[in-house]
């Protein structure tokens, strides 16, 4: 996809511009019949329930179990491994799982090595025991699939005849040691689909070789009641969710926000290895806060208080922007964003039509979008009203679960059809 230069308002990509076939109606094509509301429900299938064998450590969270919550309200069967404590680097305290209401009798802790490793942790509990107790109709690993914990559940899984699936953010094909490699091959050769999180994750996954359905299926927005706001009257305030590192291109920010008339706030909201650095910064005529120790609940406030969110990611040469959750999160806010071309960035500010964006560290480029969205506030309310509306129809607990029920109901179907 072309990136858009300063000065450009991103275009809507067609299916074409997705890249692969996805497991739900097409984002580019859903049309407003076919639109989620925030909070609307679907009716639960009829019959008996389908048995779901989830394994998840971003699920340790309430707030990254929404999914599984409108799954089994929908009439699945749902058990949720989460590990039993994760690490977290810029946390005094290990997490611990939490249910969300509902999901309580669901939820099953176990103990692992290397908590807070997300591709080398390990579950120490045996699989297949698990399996038998549980006997799922289908199973998904939600991890890469280089991870330890996709090749420890996959190969149970295909010992047992489970079909399962596995997630894909990485949309970069970086070097990795030839057994990691090798485990990658063998996890994508056993899976029944990939629940890729972006266009270019899907199609690095087939360039990996994934044997199974290869569809997109992003991460949902959390479930927050909120309300649209215009952004405090008294002065023009920018804002930054997330980590507080050098790849996220806050430098660049600072400096973009330098170059505009004073006054105005930036607010940096986030933890790492950033943070003495950037709570030191002044900005003549202006302010800037750093603010950390927010929870996943108190978000939605903090970015109502804004005017513009800006993700200046910059790309290194073992990453590149996976997503940008923050961009949906604001966006359902009420606040249009600001991205750099890093990554999937240009991609969700596309189909979502919620901002603008600018060459990765490009500051004058940035100074520039800050300065024309905070001169033409009804050009803010226009980029804030079409991407709430996008989200709504995209990115809701509600919406993010089709594609994912889709690729279950499919991999029960064709591993019934194999053995018929």
């Amino acid at each position: 996809m072309k990136s858009t230069v300063a000065g450009e308002v991103p275009r809507k990509p067609d299916c074409k511009d997705l890249g692969m076939r996805q497991a739900s109606s097409s984002l580019a094509e859903r049309g407003p019949e076919e639109e989620s509301d925030a909070g609307s429900e679907s009716e639960p299938a009829p019959g008996p329930a389908r048995r779901l064998l989830a394994v998840s450590h971003p699920a340790i969270l309430p707030v990254n179990q929404g999914v599984y919550r409108e799954l089994a309200r929908r009439g699945w069967s749902v058990t949720l491994i989460v590990p039993s404590r994760w690490s977290h680097a810029y946390a005094s305290t290990a997490l611990a799982p939490r249910a969300l209401d509902g999901l309580e009798d669901a939820l099953r802790p176990a103990r692992v090595a290397f908590p807070g490793r997300p591709q080398r942790h390990v579950y120490l509990t045996r699989c297949r025991s698990v399996c038998e107790r549980v006997s799922p109709d289908v199973a998904f690993v939600e991890a890469e699939p280089f991870s330890l914990a996709a090749a420890q559940w996959g190969l149970a899984f295909k010992r047992l005849g489970i079909p399962f699936g596995v997630q894909s953010y990485e949309n970069i094909d970086r070097a990795l040691p030839l057994p990691v490699r090798l485990m990658r091959s063998r996890v994508l050769r056993w899976a029944s689909f990939v629940a890729a999180r972006s266009q270019s994750a899907g199609e690095l996954a087939r360039r990996w070789g994934a044997q199974g359905e290869v569809a997109l299926a992003p991460p949902a927005v959390p479930e927050w009641r909120v309300t649209t706001a215009s952004g405090p009257a008294h002065r023009f305030t920018v804002g930054y969710a997330g980590r507080l590192v050098e790849s996220k291109g806050l430098g660049d920010l600072l400096a973009a926000v330098r170059r505009l008339e004073a006054p105005v706030e930036l607010l940096l909201i986030g933890d790492g290895e950033l943070r003495a650095e950037l709570e030191g910064q002044a900005i003549p005529g202006s302010s800037a806060r750093v603010l950390s120790g927010l929870t996943h609940e108190q978000m939605a406030g903090a970015y109502a208080g804004l005017d513009v969110l800006v993700l200046p990611s910059r790309t290194t040469p073992t990453w590149k922007e996976q997503f940008g959750r923050v961009i949906v999160e604001a966006l359902y806010c009420g606040v249009p964003v600001v991205g750099s071309d890093s990554g999937e960035i240009p991609w969700l500010i596309g189909i979502t039509e919620g901002g603008l964006i600018f060459p990765e560290g490009d500051i004058e480029a940035l100074a520039q979008q800050l300065a024309r969205l905070r001169q033409d506030p009804q050009l803010r309310r226009s980029l804030a009203d079409s991407g709430r509306a996008a989200v709504e129809r995209l990115f809701t607990v509600a919406a993010a679960t089709d594609p994912l029920e889709r690729l279950l109901a499919d991999a029960i179907s064709s591993s019934g059809a194999r053995r018929s």
